[in-house]
């Protein structure tokens, strides 16, 4: 009988074992092909995929494949293209180390969390219209703790922007659509404040922008009043950390709000409706007949948050 015994014993025991690793993260992934082969497809070009099927625990953001082809992957084959960088950047900012039960989490904004290679994630937990909301860097969780035996995984609307730099003037530096506001910056003698450790949120007027506002040349920001443009550029910014998602959260039933400006002034924002969510905003300026859309929104630096705008955020009529 004590025979009998063990032998069961180890038999249940190698069952366990094989139902453990068989329900470990990359597994449910990859099983889960309607809504993951995506993030699947960038899995599987990555160390990552190994990690998955560790004994974890790992908290796995995942943006859905919907959320994959309004980043511009039409399909798994464009994900496979992607250069193995970038693909590696990518991946790991969607991976954290533990079980983050975000819809546990307090009640506040951007709560501080970190990837698997140590890089910020900001989290949001608020209430909207009697119902309880997550965003992740302004990208929303549409499905919550879905388990695995070495982990969790929360699902995304949104594949998030990993952040690369550290500091708002260089991510500004880094991207040929900011050239102009770049060397505006550096004219205005603005580029000491975005690289500090400050939190700043930028509408930041593209090329095409200055270009409208009359700027023509890099030499006619280099030409032009250096107090001018530091007050223009002052009408674009604001101290603290927010993205588009926040405003919507926050928002009243008019769907209009102000936001206070470095300058002191305000900027009205207004919320865009899709059928009945809304999914985005517009700015304007006092000098601004329409709202203004947002290019590109949530990119994230270690110091704050970038969103793209392609007209001047005007202060007068």
């Amino acid at each position: 009988m004590l025979f009998l015994q063990a032998c069961s014993k180890s038999h249940d025991n190698k069952a366990a074992g094989a139902a453990d690793v068989t329900n470990r993260l990359n597994f449910i992934i990859d099983d889960n092909r309607f809504n993951f082969s995506a993030f699947n497809a960038g899995l599987s070009r990555t160390s990552y995929r190994l990690a998955l099927a560790g004994a974890g625990p790992y908290t796995v953001l995942l943006p859905d494949n919907n959320a994959f082809i309004n980043a511009g992957y039409a399909n798994d084959q464009a994900v496979l293209t992607e250069s193995a960088a970038l693909l590696g950047n990518m991946i790991g900012y969607h991976i954290t180390n533990g079980t983050w039960e975000l819809d546990k989490l307090p009640f506040a904004f951007n709560q501080e969390i970190e990837s698997i290679g140590g890089a910020k994630l900001y989290v949001t937990r608020w209430v909207k219209n009697g119902d309880t909301v997550v965003t992740i860097n302004g990208a929303r969780v549409l499905s919550y703790n879905l388990q695995a035996s070495n982990g969790l995984i929360q699902v995304l609307n949104a594949v998030l922007q990993p952040l690369v730099h550290q500091k708002l003037t260089d991510a500004i530096a880094a991207d040929p659509q900011l050239t102009f506001l770049n060397v505006a910056l550096e004219r205005a003698g603005m580029k000491g404040l975005l690289a500090g450790e400050q939190v700043y949120t930028i509408f930041a007027p593209n090329n095409a922008a200055f270009v409208a506002a009359g700027f023509t040349s890099i030499d006619s920001i280099n030409g032009a009043d250096s107090a001018g443009l530091r007050s223009l550029l002052q009408y674009t910014m604001f101290p603290g950390r927010k993205f588009v998602y926040d405003y919507i959260l926050t928002t009243g039933v008019t769907g209009i709000t102000q936001q206070a400006m470095l300058n002191g002034d305000n900027i009205t924002v207004t919320l865009v409706k899709s059928g009945v969510d809304y999914t985005g905003i517009t700015v304007s300026g006092v000098g601004n007949a329409a709202g203004i859309a947002i290019q590109k929104a949530n990119v994230l630096a270690g110091n704050g948050v970038v969103h793209i705008i392609n007209q001047m955020v005007r202060e007068n009529q």
